[in-house]
């Protein structure tokens, strides 16, 4: 129970010894004169520093008897304070009543017979942190209605410390060779790692005697208890007993005292800073003891225990790899830390690969992200940059990134068509920034590319006229590479298609009619005027034979054929061209002409006709000759 009440009331009904009573020496090593406390005591003892357990003996706080502890404590610090001993698990009923040092009741502990009281500020924290500094008071009270004995129990009030942080504590060296307040301290931390070191930073006003460690529980070992979730020391090991295993208690503050070696550093000479590197041989979460004692002279000595080992991860978000001139460069990073807070996270930026450079603290930003912002940069920089990021533990990560500083550059163009034949331009036409330089414009259909270097004038226009050498889909681009102090730019794609050009192929028979032996000339051209062009010539003949004759065409896209026909008829021709990969094929009309014979061939032929009756007709004449020229002999 937690609550504040008249300290009026609760001493009437528990104080019953008014006088001063002083314990026996056994139970508390150090007690000192009356507490300065705004209300009046009863049976107390004043323990001087947090760092002792204070043994209560059996039946010195018989039923209905009370005691009050009182210690200085300071506010904000954190201490583990815990009460267990033979009584827990008894028919003994210890409650307990704390003050604070302006007379408040801070809290009421009141567990059952036989249960340990928990005294943390609340009933889930396991330590205590006071809201002031001053002398708290402990009153123990044996319940005169619950409880059924007063067996012995152990008070522990000792600082708690959070592994992985710097603390302070002021040491004092022994003043004619005896330990006075500040000579020795002790502390308490709970860890489940192995590993473990214990970093001493030692003032030069100040040399150190030694500094130890001792294991104090684990309770996954069966050495100690566990009490909201947070061991309690053995038992025995608080007043300087050790276990069987040899490896947990032996707790004490002479510098005579128990120690482990492997657990131990010491000074040589003032300021000489100390390390503890010790490795425990057992898993499990262990609670240990720090104790720091001095040798000579006095200083305050920085200190940490040092369980993390891991550095941050470090993670850069979308590296940045170029900026605007003049413009300022945010850069994010991602730090991940388990074990330790994370203590800075600096960005260290050159612009002279690190003869001088600029730091700058990186600013959280929600979770785990951080974030930087490097100035604007002249044109031509090369920034870089290392992020560290170092946690409580000192642990320190780093990455480290570029980037270029330049002046932005622009490209633009267009197309004069979309769609061209085959054999007909193309015109790209397009502007760029900075002016005057050479663009690489990049055609490409399919497998196929054509890269082609034009140069823009001083206001950044460039043209260039292609004729693509292909039907299908084209891509053209305009890119430029940059320089020192510009970036590289592009166009991007522009699109056009090249598709076959209709053609035609017409000719012209130099006459309708000539003479077997004599030539026919025959004349013609393709549309559009196509050089080389292949031109098959089709010549039927009379009796319906072909003949073929290949031409190719002139610059001009024309090509004739003189030709001598072989038999006399009725020829008739056409005039074909097979199209290639710009251009379709196409075929003109039958065209005729006609072959006539010789006279003379006519003639021989009429004879070789007619020859039968030729005869004939001769021998008739012949015979008409001779009849006649008979009788005229007669």
């Amino acid at each position: 129970m937690y609550w504040k009440l008249s300290i009026t009331s609760i001493l009437l009904t528990f104080i019953l010894v008014v006088s001063v009573a002083q314990i026996p020496p056994t139970a508390v090593h150090e007690v000192s004169a009356q507490p300065n406390v705004p209300y009046i005591l009863g049976n107390w003892t004043y323990v001087s520093k947090p760092v002792y357990p204070v043994k209560i003996n059996a039946s010195q706080i018989p039923v209905g008897a009370n005691w009050t502890f009182v210690y200085t404590l300071k506010s904000g610090t954190s201490y583990h304070i815990y009460f267990y001993g033979d009584w827990i698990g008894s028919e003994t009923d210890y409650d307990i009543y704390v003050f604070n040092p302006l007379g408040e009741l801070e809290s009421i502990h009141t567990e059952a017979a036989g249960l340990p009281e928990h005294l943390g500020n609340t009933v889930e924290e396991p330590y205590f942190t006071p809201r002031y500094s001053g002398n708290y008071s402990f009153l123990i009270v044996n319940d005169p209605r619950e409880s059924h004995g007063a067996e012995a129990a152990t008070l522990m009030v000792i600082e708690h410390l959070e592994c992985n942080e710097w603390n302070q504590r002021r040491l004092e060296g022994k003043v004619n060779n005896m330990p006075v307040m500040e000579t020795a301290w002790a502390y308490e931390f709970v860890t489940s790692s192995k590993r473990i070191e214990v970093w001493i930073e030692v003032p030069d006003t100040l040399d150190m005697y030694e500094a130890r460690l001792y294991m104090m529980a684990n309770p996954s070992k069966g050495v100690g208890t566990l009490l909201n979730g947070v061991p309690l020391a053995w038992e025995p090991g608080l007043y300087g007993e050790i276990d069987s295993s040899a490896f947990y208690g032996g707790y004490n503050l002479d510098s005579r005292g128990f120690k482990r070696p492997d657990a131990t550093a010491s000074c040589e000479y003032p300021g000489q800073d100390m390390l503890i590197n010790y490795t425990s041989p057992y898993e499990g979460e262990t609670l240990y003891h720090l104790v720091l004692i001095g040798e000579n002279g006095t200083g305050i000595l920085n200190f940490m225990v040092k369980t993390d080992f891991e550095a941050p991860m470090l993670s850069i978000v979308d590296p940045i790899e170029r900026a605007y001139s003049d413009n300022e460069t945010v850069i994010t990073v991602d730090v991940y830390d388990e074990g330790s807070t994370l203590k800075h996270v600096l960005l260290n930026y050159t612009t002279d690969d690190w003869r001088t450079w600029s730091s700058l603290e990186m600013s959280a930003y929600g979770g785990q992200r951080y974030v930087g912002t490097i100035p604007g940069q002249k044109a031509g920089s090369t920034v870089k940059y290392i992020i560290t990021a170092s946690d409580t533990a000192e642990n320190v990560a780093e990455v480290e990134g570029s980037y270029v500083v330049k002046n932005p550059a622009e490209i633009t163009i267009s197309l004069s068509e979309s769609v061209v034949y085959g054999g007909e331009n193309v015109t790209v036409t397009g502007w760029v920034s900075p002016n005057g330089i050479e663009v690489t414009l990049n055609y490409t259909c399919g497998d196929v590319t054509v890269l082609r270097m034009v140069t823009a004038n001083t206001t950044g226009f460039f043209s260039d006229e292609y004729t693509p050498d292909r039907t299908g889909n084209w891509t053209v681009s305009a890119s430029w590479p940059g320089n020192e102090t510009y970036f590289e730019a592009f166009s991007g794609y522009k699109n056009f298609t090249v598709t076959k050009a209709p053609t035609s192929v017409t000719y012209s028979i130099d006459k309708e009619a000539i003479t077997i032996g004599e030539k026919v000339s025959i004349k013609g051209s393709v549309e559009p005027a196509i050089e080389s062009m292949k031109v098959v010539l089709t010549l039927q003949r009379p009796d319906g034979s072909i003949v073929k004759r290949y031409l190719y065409t002139g610059s001009d896209g024309g090509f004739s054929l003189d030709f001598k026909p072989d038999l006399v008829g009725s020829w008739r021709v056409q005039a074909k061209i097979l199209g290639d990969d710009l251009h379709n094929p196409a075929e003109s009309d039958y065209e005729t002409f006609q072959v006539n014979d010789t006279w003379i061939n006519t003639l021989l032929a009429f004879i070789d006709e007619y020859k039968i009756y030729i005869i004939i007709s001769a021998g008739g004449v012949a015979s008409a000759v001779g009849f006649i020229l008979y009788r005229r002999r007669e």
